[in-house]
C-alpha cells in the first residue's frame, strides 16, 4: 500500500519535471479527486490506477479540469471537457457585478455562454430569469448538462450570439458575456494546456476585438430602460471596447479584476 504523503510528493515531483505551472496545487487537486482528502494513511489500489491514469494524461498537456471532467465556478459545479472553454476565477467577477444590479424579477441574457457558468451562477444567486446563447455543439451540450446539474432556471438557446434579433419582442435588463477576445499574436502563444480548448472560444480576431464589434451594437438596442451590458475583456482592452459601447449609445465604465487588472467593461443605457 502507498502512504497517501508519499503519493503526493511523488505527483508534485512528477508535475514539476513536466513544467506544470503549479504542481503542488495539481497533485493536491488529484489526490482530493480520487482518493479523497485525508492528509494520512494510504490509498487503495483502485484509487491508486485512477491517480496514474490521470498523472499520464496531465504530462500529455491535458487540463487538469477536463481529466477531472468537473470543475467548480462560483461554488458551483459544471461538467467541462474537450470542445468546451473552462470556466476561469476571473470571470466571476462578471457574476459578481450581475449580481449587484439586477433583482429577482429581471431578465438577463447571456451570450457565448459556454459551459453556462455565468448564467447558471447569475440565476442561482439571483432568482432572475436567464437566457443563454451558445452556437457550438458540443459547448451547447455542456450548457444544457450545467443547467440540469445545477437545477438552474437558464432557457439556453442553439445560435449565433452575434444575431441581435434573437428573442424577438424581448428586452433585457442585463446582457453579459464573455466572448472571445484572444489576438492573432496570443493565439499563436498559448500555453500547451489552453491549446486543448476550443479555438472558437478564445480567438477574437486579428486585434482581439471582432466580437465586441458585433455584439456590442447588435444587443445594446434590447436593453430595458436602465438597462445594461457587462462583457469580460483582456487586460488591454479597456478602452476600445469602452469606445464600441460608446458608438452604440452606452455609457461605459471599465472594472478591475482582483489582480488590479481591466477585466470588465459596463455599458448602460
Amino acid at each position: 500500500m502507498v502512504r497517501y504523503s508519499e503519493k503526493l510528493n511523488e505527483i508534485r515531483e512528477t508535475l514539476a519535471s513536466a513544467g506544470v505551472f503549479d504542481p503542488a496545487f495539481e497533485a493536491r487537486e488529484i489526490l482530493r479527486e480520487y482518493a479523497g482528502s485525508a492528509a494520512f494513511g494510504c490509498i487503495t489500489e483502485e484509487a491508486l490506477a485512477n491517480i496514474e491514469t490521470a498523472v499520464s494524461r496531465r504530462l500529455t498537456g491535458e487540463p487538469l479540469q477536463y481529466i477531472f471532467g468537473k470543475w467548480e465556478f462560483y461554488g458551483y459545479p459544471f461538467y467541462v471537457g474537450a470542445g468546451v472553454l473552462i470556466p476561469r476565477p476571473e470571470t466571476e467577477l462578471l457574476v459578481d457585478i450581475a449580481i449587484g444590479r439586477i433583482k429577482n424579477d429581471d431578465t438577463v441574457l447571456d451570450l457565448c455562454s459556454g459551459t453556462g457558468c455565468i448564467p447558471i451562477s447569475t440565476a442561482l444567486k439571483t432568482g432572475a430569469k436567464c437566457y443563454a446563447v451558445e452556437l457550438y455543439g458540443e459547448a451547447f451540450s455542456y450548457l444544457n448538462r450545467n443547467i440540469e446539474l445545477n437545477s438552474a432556471d437558464v432557457t439556453a438557446l442553439q445560435a449565433d450570439a452575434c444575431d441581435g434579433t434573437l428573442f424577438e419582442g424581448m428586452t433585457f435588463d442585463l446582457i453579459t458575456s464573455n466572448p472571445p477576445y484572444l489576438t492573432e499574436m496570443e493565439m499563436g502563444s498559448l500555453m500547451r494546456e489552453v491549446t486543448f480548448e476550443p479555438g472558437t472560444a478564445l480567438a477574437g480576431g486579428a486585434d482581439g476585438l471582432d466580437f465586441y464589434r458585433r455584439i456590442i451594437p447588435a444587443w445594446s438596442v434590447r436593453l430595458s430602460p436602465g438597462g445594461a451590458m457587462a462583457v469580460e475583456i483582456g487586460e488591454t482592452q479597456g478602452d476600445a471596447v469602452s469606445e464600441i459601447m460608446r458608438s452604440a449609445g452606452l455609457d461605459p465604465q471599465v472594472i478591475r479584476d482582483y489582480s488590479g487588472l481591466d477585466r470588465v467593461v459596463v455599458g448602460e443605457i
